[in-house]
């Protein structure tokens, strides 16, 4: 019986994690296309790492809110929602979660870094 609770559980994670992408609005970019949307002006980088990551470089301009600190959902409260904003981590990773993390707070123009600040070096 047990096994059929847990089965049970399984399944029903499983179809909410596939709702969830489906209904997602955060998009992805590639390093160049980030790049020349900042240098455009069409978006605000928030770089997401820890501070020991941040320390050995960022990109320029870029809203530091650690993703791993009990912090960051206070840290973005205060930012503009409807703003664009390209996230960022190390690998992707950590971004993408922030990312849904944002888009549940209300947070409406946002894109998610492949591959993360790897990606631009």
């Amino acid at each position: 019986m047990v096994t059929y609770v847990i089965l049970g559980v399984a399944i029903l994670l499983i179809i909410k994690k596939i709702i969830d992408k489906r209904n997602s609005t955060v998009k992805s970019i590639s390093g160049a296309e980030a790049l020349a949307a900042h240098a455009e002006g069409k978006a605000t980088f928030i770089d997401v790492r820890t501070p020991a990551e941040v320390s050995q470089g960022k990109l320029e301009g870029a809203i530091e809110a650690n993703v791993t600190s009990i912090m960051f959902k206070k840290q973005i409260v205060n930012l503009d929602k409807s703003k664009p904003y390209i996230v960022y981590c190390r690998s992707g990773m950590r971004s993408s979660k922030a990312c849904k993390m944002m888009e549940k707070a209300g947070f409406t123009d946002l894109t998610n870094l492949s591959g993360g600040y790897m990606s631009l070096k």
